[in-house]
C-alpha cells in the first residue's frame, strides 16, 4: 500500500501545523497508509560534523532515515520562524541527508520523493514568508516538491477546539493538493538528474 510520511515542523505540543496534518490524515483515511514522524522520535542534536563519529547519534539518523526511505511521498507542515523554516525542521533534514556520505550503505532517502508544503500560524502570512526556503531547501536535497502549498493563516480563527473549521472552498483546495501529491506518490515522480552536495 502506498504510504505517505507526515512531519511536523514544530516541537510545540499543541502545534497548529500538528493539527493541520490530523486533519489531512484524516482526509487520507482507507486509501493509503499514514506513517507519522514526530518530533519525540528524532531525538538529534544541533548538527555538528563532528558528532558524525557518535554511533548513538547516527544510529537515531538511521532510523530517521528509514522513516523517508520507507514512505511513497511526504507532507511537511511547517511554521515559519523569522521568516525561515524551523530550526528543528533543518536540523532533521541535515542530519538525514548527510548520512549518504557517512555510511555508503545509506542512499538519498529524498531523491524524487514528492512533497507537499503546508503552514499553519496564527499569523496573517500563514507560511507564506518562509515557504521558499522551505521548498529551497527540499528541492535541494532532492524532493519533488509539488507546486500546491496549503497556508492556514490566523488558525486560531478557524480551530474550534477539536478541529479545523474551513469553509468548503478551501476545504476543496485543500483535498486536491492532498490527492495530487497522493498520484505522485502512487505513480511516481519522473525522476530527474539531481546532485547534493556534501558539507564541508
Amino acid at each position: 500500500m502506498t504510504t505517505l510520511l507526515l512531519v511536523p515542523g514544530s516541537q510545540r505540543r499543541d502545534s497548529y501545523n500538528a493539527r493541520l496534518l490530523r486533519d489531512i490524515a484524516g482526509r487520507l483515511t482507507v486509501r493509503c497508509a499514514v506513517d507519522w514522524l514526530l518530533p519525540g522520535d528524532v531525538d538529534l542534536p544541533l548538527f555538528d560534523q563532528d558528532l558524525e563519529a557518535n554511533s548513538a547519534i547516527v544510529e537515531r539518523v538511521a532510523a530517521a532515515h528509514h522513516r523517508f526511505e520507507a514512505c511513497d511521498g511526504i507532507i511537511v507542515a511547517s511554521p515559519e520562524y523569522n521568516g525561515l523554516p524551523t530550526p528543528y525542521l533543518k536540523n532533521l533534514i541535515d542530519w538525514v541527508s548527510r548520512l549518504a556520505h557517512i555510511d555508503q550503505r545509506f542512499d538519498n532517502p529524498f531523491l524524487d520523493r514528492p512533497l507537499l508544503l503546508c503552514s499553519a500560524s496564527t499569523g496573517s502570512s500563514g507560511g507564506w514568508v518562509g515557504m521558499p526556503h522551505a521548498r529551497a531547501l527540499f528541492t535541494h536535497v532532492g524532493c519533488a516538491v509539488t507546486d500546491d502549498f496549503i497556508s492556514v493563516p490566523h488558525a486560531e480563527q478557524v480551530w474550534s477546539g477539536d478541529a479545523f473549521e474551513f469553509d468548503p472552498f478551501f476545504a476543496a483546495d485543500i483535498d486536491d493538493a492532498v490527492e495530487r501529491v497522493l498520484q505522485l506518490a502512487i505513480t511516481g515522480p519522473r525522476p530527474t538528474p539531481h546532485q547534493v552536495a556534501a558539507a564541508c
